[in-house]
């Protein structure tokens, strides 16, 4: 990381490890982590994890104005290196699916005002004549079978600062910017887009085929009217495709028959469909999905479970945060730069908590809320050794806890 200051008193790398100290520990605002950094315990700890002796912590006030300097762009880049790490040590081989890294992507909404915030805000005009102005972004994440989800890039949906435009930017328009950024990063990695119905439209399903990338795509009868009808009446004609499965103690019995057609042409691509009708209680809820692999029988099962696994990115990832890390709050700042720039230490600040939670270092724990508890306590009561974080001890290597199904 470059440093925009001259001479500071701070060094950027303890600003930085400030922040994500404060997303890890779920300290639930600045001013609540100016109160925790006013103990000594706590400071001098600090000090060690940031390879930086110093009399006192800085106050949040200082650390925003660091982050309004800091190039986002900067801080962005962090994330990928990592996974990048992650994977070739082979430490994610739950991430796979038919071989693919399994990426999802959704928006999500950070910022929410009824009073103007900066000219690059998305706006939501209302009945009653009032404005909501808005900041969201399309977060990408790998995710894994045991529910890790890994925030890899970000883009933010940004109208033009001059007021030019005819629509607002939106998720759509991120997806199409993000998806080569992504194949730039990851050039030769096979990754699958785990995507819901939103994104279920010609322009999408070509642009990841332009990079050459896979996806499965929750697929809805209003998404595609023409092309769903046309699956189901293939699906009729074909009724070897079929496959049932039942799972489950026998006072709650799920069964799941899955069908599948392959070779729909839409828009010059050839899309193969499949379909999952789940039955629990004599109640019967049915799943459809698109996709670009060729799907067949000993990889269906596979294929329809991926497709669901895109929840992973709703429940382990974005109620995480706004629940748990008080995401919207943080973000509720009068600089872009500084809200972006928190937005993304806080996606870092999780990955390493879900990495810890999983990790040999400690006991297990019931949930990342008790072991962000855990971590906060040891760091205003346990002093750490000067010599732990000393760039020439030994490397030691950390494992996951048990080997992931």
């Amino acid at each position: 990381m470059s440093d925009p200051r001259d001479g500071p008193l701070y060094l950027m790398r303890q600003v930085l490890s400030l922040a994500v100290l404060m997303f890890a520990c779920r300290i639930p605002s600045l001013r609540g982590l100016d109160r925790v950094t006013d103990d000594a315990r706590f400071r001098d700890n600090w000090c060690v994890y940031s390879r930086a002796r110093r009399a006192t912590v800085l106050c949040s006030h200082q650390m925003t104005n660091v982050l309004a300097a800091v190039d986002p762009e900067e801080i962005a880049a962090l994330r990928p290196p990592l996974l990048r790490r992650l994977h070739r040590q082979k430490q994610l081989p739950d991430a796979l699916l038919l071989g693919h890294l399994m990426m999802a992507s959704d928006g999500t909404g950070i910022f929410s005002s009824s009073e103007f915030h900066c000219e690059q805000c998305l706006t939501q005009d209302h009945q009653d004549g009032s404005t909501t102005y808005l900041h969201n972004v399309l977060e990408v994440k790998v995710v894994t079978w045991s529910g890790l989800a890994l925030s890899v890039m970000t883009e933010m949906q940004l109208n033009p600062a001059d007021g030019k435009y005819d629509k607002q930017d939106c998720e759509s328009k991120a997806f199409h910017r993000l998806l080569p950024r992504l194949k730039e990063t990851f050039p030769l990695q096979p990754i699958v887009h785990l995507l819901d119905a939103g994104y279920c439209n010609g322009p999408v399903f070509q642009a990841i085929d332009a990079v050459q990338h896979k996806f499965i795509c929750c697929f809805k009868p209003g998404s595609i009217p023409t092309l769903y009808q046309e699956a189901l009446t293939l699906q009729a004609l074909n009724p070897h495709n079929r496959i049932s499965q039942t799972s489950g103690p026998k006072r709650h019995r799920v069964r799941r028959e899955y069908t599948w057609v392959n070779d729909l042409e839409y828009e010059g691509l050839t899309l193969h469909f499949l379909m999952c009708q789940e039955t629990t209680d004599g109640q019967t809820t049915t799943f459809a999905w698109l996709t670009n692999f060729r799907v067949e029988r000993d990889n269906v099962i596979i294929i329809a479970q991926g497709g669901r696994q895109r929840w992973t990115i709703e429940n382990e990832g974005f109620n995480e945060q706004k629940t748990g890390y008080e995401l919207e709050h943080f973000c509720d700042c009068n600089d872009l730069d500084v809200m972006t720039n928190l937005y993304l230490l806080l996606q870092i600040a999780h990955l390493f908590m879900q990495l810890l939670a999983r990790s040999d270092l400690i006991d297990p724990v019931s949930t990342l809320t008790f072991l962000a508890h855990l971590l906060l306590e040891a760091l205003r009561n346990s002093p750490l050794s000067d010599d732990l974080f000393d760039p020439q001890q030994p490397r030691f290597q950390i494992r996951f806890t048990r080997a992931p199904t």
